[in-house]
């Protein structure tokens, strides 16, 4: 094992944490376990292929029409689908975004092969040599992308004054709603922006990785113990764990081969559950 390998999965790790940051904002402000979150993911590769096949426009030149589109998804899902099943209870809500991930894996397989597709760029190929290490440009593109959207929702959640309504309305629905915030609207708009990263996300993983209509249930995976590690709704800390992610999987597969990669992460999961339930840097302020 040498540098090249661990620092490339620690910078993996940047990309799990960007696919991750949808699912912990969902999770701090909704309680809601998003299980399409991996679709939404996906869906945001295919739109992007879709984009670069039909009109020619290179994959993130794709990203800002990608990003629009899901972020209307995710406010029209939260306020025609997810508000309703929420009414009924979590469990209702969670059932109903596992419906609509089988919903979104099918359509993924009736319109698309289930053959791997990829996003063509340059910059999947290419490489940034520091010193005796070659690190891949897509991760470090990513897991900068990932640091920078992770400060300005932190900043933005803790600082401003849409970020206190957020707050008010995650931490206490009907205490909002008395005081004059339209909590419907603040969900609506929070799960747009979860979609929106979600976008982000998929595009980025479309240009460093293949793809298939299955590919949700992974990401998903992946997500889930990205951001239980690092601390339900923790933005910071889904950002620290999905690094701390990346590198056991690197290390893992330098010690014990390929074979490990998904078991040591899943591990990761099992025993941060069992010794911090809180996760490494506790449940965040939403």
């Amino acid at each position: 094992m040498n540098a090249t390998t661990i620092l490339n999965g620690l910078l993996m790790g940047g990309l799990y944490a960007l696919v991750a940051l949808g699912l912990s904002l969902v999770f701090g402000v909704l309680r809601l376990i998003n299980l399409a979150h991996g679709v939404l993911v996906v869906g945001a590769s295919y739109g992007a292929l879709e984009l670069t096949q039909l009109v020619h426009l290179g994959p993130f030149a794709a990203l800002p029409v990608v990003v629009v589109v899901a972020a209307c998804f995710g406010y029209g899902l939260q306020r025609l689908v997810l508000t309703n099943l929420l009414l009924k209870g979590t469990e209702a809500g969670i059932v109903g975004t596992f419906g609509l991930a089988v919903l979104g894996e099918a359509a993924f397989a009736s319109g698309f092969t289930s053959n791997g597709q990829s996003l063509s760029s340059s910059l999947a190929t290419a490489s940034i040599r520091i010193g005796g290490t070659t690190l891949e440009a897509v991760l470090v593109v990513a897991t900068a992308v990932a640091v920078a959207l992770t400060a300005v929702l932190a900043l933005g959640i803790s600082r401003t004054r849409a970020g206190s309504v957020l707050r008010a309305a995650a931490s206490d629905p009907a205490t909002a709603e008395l005081m004059g915030i339209d909590v419907r609207q603040v969900f609506a708009v929070a799960v747009a922006l979860a979609a929106a990263l979600a976008a982000v996300a998929g595009v980025l993983y479309g240009v460093a990785s293949s793809f298939t209509p299955t590919s949700d249930t992974s990401l998903l995976l992946i997500a889930v113990a990205v951001v239980v590690v690092g601390g339900v709704g923790n933005l910071t800390g889904t950002l620290v764990a999905g690094l701390a992610v990346g590198l056991v999987q690197a290390l893992s597969v330098g010690l014990f081969g390929g074979g490990y990669s998904d078991f040591t992460v899943y591990l990761l999961f099992f025993l941060v559950l069992v010794v911090r339930p809180t996760g490494l840097l506790g449940r965040g302020a939403l």
